[in-house]
Order: structure tokens, then C-alpha cells, then sequence
């Protein structure tokens, strides 16, 4: 299981920021998820399943309010990568939670420019900005999969999602 936050960087296009757990992700993966935020998709909440990898992609779009940005904002994809027995519905809420939470830190669009070469070295709001949705995007993900786990030892079985 993967958690991965996407971008549109405004030189380069599509680019992922970061994803959960570090390891890395397939190149052909990765090239889809850039290719699925590059689509031009009225649903903030979409899900694609490859067959052939025994996988589902669960993506939910947002915008994030950005003094930097043309327009005034960033735009953003946070996307689940699971296997394909999993209901996509019951992640729903983890996935706009888990969003809502990257939204909630304060000046976090500055973390889109951690990798950008005309970043401000000096402007260190930038680094703790990233490491603080490296922090979300690890807590909200090993919170899910402790809820998937009791789900199926059939504990907690009264708790439902969503997951604040």
C-alpha cells in the first residue's frame, strides 16, 4: 500500500512530491499516476484498476490556496495504492481526510516548492512545510492500515471511518 501526493509543477508539469512508505514506487506506475493528474477529469474522486498488477489507484483531487502559484493555487492529487480486493468506498473518507489535513497546515503550499530550482534557499518554511505532510502522510497511512488490520481480525468492528 502506497500513499502518494502529486502535483502540477507550474515548469514541468506533473510531478510527484512525495509518497509513503520511501520505497520505491514502479516506473510505470509512477508515469500512470502523472498521466491520471494530467487528464482532464471532472471527478475529484476517481479510481483506476490495473488488471495485470492486481491493483487499484485511488485518486482524489484538490486545490490548495498558494501566494506563489499563477492563479493563486496549487493543484494537487492525493492517490491510494492498494491491492485490487480492497473497497476503494471505504477508503473514501481516509483519502479527503487525509487531504484535509495537508490543507489544514498552515503555508503548506510552500512545500511545493522543495524540489523547485528557484526555490529561496533562505525561506526554511519550505522544509518544514514538506516534512510536516511527510508526518501526515505517514501517521494518516499507518493509521489506515492498523483499521484495515483490526477490520479483518474483526476487532473494532463498531468503529467506523472516516478516520480523524
Amino acid at each position: 500500500m502506497h500513499l502518494v501526493l502529486t502535483y502540477f509543477h507550474q515548469i514541468k508539469g506533473p510531478s510527484v512530491l512525495m509518497s509513503y512508505p520511501n520505497e520505491k514506487l514502479e516506473e510505470d506506475i509512477i508515469n500512470r499516476l502523472l498521466k491520471f493528474f494530467d487528464l482532464e477529469i471532472d471527478e475529484t474522486f476517481f479510481e483506476i484498476v490495473l488488471i495485470t498488477k492486481k491493483k487499484k489507484i485511488i485518486n482524489f483531487n484538490f486545490e490548495i490556496p498558494s501566494e506563489w502559484a499563477r492563479g493563486k493555487k496549487e493543484f494537487a492529487m492525493l492517490s491510494l495504492i492498494m491491492k485490487r480486493e480492497y473497497e476503494s468506498e471505504s477508503v473514501y473518507a481516509f483519502i479527503v481526510d487525509s487531504s484535509y489535513k495537508i490543507l489544514k497546515t498552515e503555508n503548506v503550499y510552500k512545500a511545493f516548492y522543495k524540489n523547485d530550482d528557484f526555490r529561496d534557499e533562505t525561506d526554511i518554511e519550505i522544509d518544514l512545510t514538506y516534512e510536516q505532510i511527510k508526518i501526515i502522510l505517514f501517521n494518516c497511512l499507518t493509521n489506515l492500515i492498523a483499521r484495515i488490520e483490526d477490520k479483518i481480525k474483526g476487532v473494532n468492528k463498531k468503529d467506523p471511518f472516516p478516520f480523524s
